[in-house]
């Protein structure tokens, strides 16, 4: 086996099986949920690599591949589950858990894939201390850009009629976020790319800081 998925491969286990025996001591409830998708994440990130590298990942493609196919392939697997609370008979009301639990997956797929880095990353500490950067704000743009696709469902949540082109539409903004980040990244622009995840977190916070009393209106309204 190759050094690259057995990073991968070695890093989901140790990650995932440890937590999964907590989810399964827990009750049901937020926390278990949130353990879960983080569980989910780490595998997005297995399952995203290897799709990546059937899609035809290699040196000459792969500038190509973090602006077109790799986006898209990634946000498809990190979002996937978020889907589960459509099901209304078991989520009736959909409400914040849906973006912790957005955001929980996105964590996962970056706690993996920052191991990846580190470890095809050169001993150097000037290239240590740019990795550093680039690993926290590429932590942040993942967990990010997965929670805006949790928040699109929960602020949508009663557009049920419309919902096939609520998930393609917010598929399609998250995948662009993604891809516009990894290609300022690597340009003179990447000054911005650092900036962009800050400033989608705080927007998100923002958001999220006014949905509990609209939610609650919501509920209160389907309720009478």
């Amino acid at each position: 086996m190759s050094d690259i998925p057995y990073h991968f491969l070695s890093g989901f286990i140790a990650l995932t099986v440890p937590l999964l025996f907590v989810a399964v001591l827990l009750d049901k409830g937020d926390t278990r949920r949130i353990i879960l998708y983080f569980c989910w994440g780490t595998f997005a990130s297995v399952l995203s690599f290897n799709l990546n590298n059937f899609f035809g990942l290699s040196l000459l493609q792969s500038a190509r591949m973090t602006t077109s196919v790799a986006p898209v392939v990634e946000e498809i697997c990190k979002g996937l589950p978020v889907l589960l609370f459509l099901n209304r008979k078991k989520y009736p009301h959909i409400n914040k858990t849906i973006v912790l639990c957005a955001m929980s997956s996105g964590v996962g797929f970056s706690v993996l894939e920052t191991m990846y880095y580190f470890s095809t990353s050169s001993r150097e500490v000037s290239d240590l201390l740019a990795l550093v950067v680039r690993v926290l704000t590429t932590s942040l743009m993942h967990c990010t850009v997965t929670a805006i696709f949790g928040i699109g469902l929960l602020l949508l949540q009663r557009q049920r009629q419309m919902i096939v082109p609520i998930i393609f539409g917010l598929t399609a903004l998250c995948t662009s976020l993604h891809a516009l980040f990894n290609l300022l990244l690597d340009t003179r622009l990447a000054i911005l790319a650092l900036i962009m995840p800050v400033v989608l977190f705080l927007g998100c916070w923002m958001v999220m800081s006014k949905t509990n009393s609209v939610n609650r209106g919501i509920v209160e309204e389907e309720d009478d």
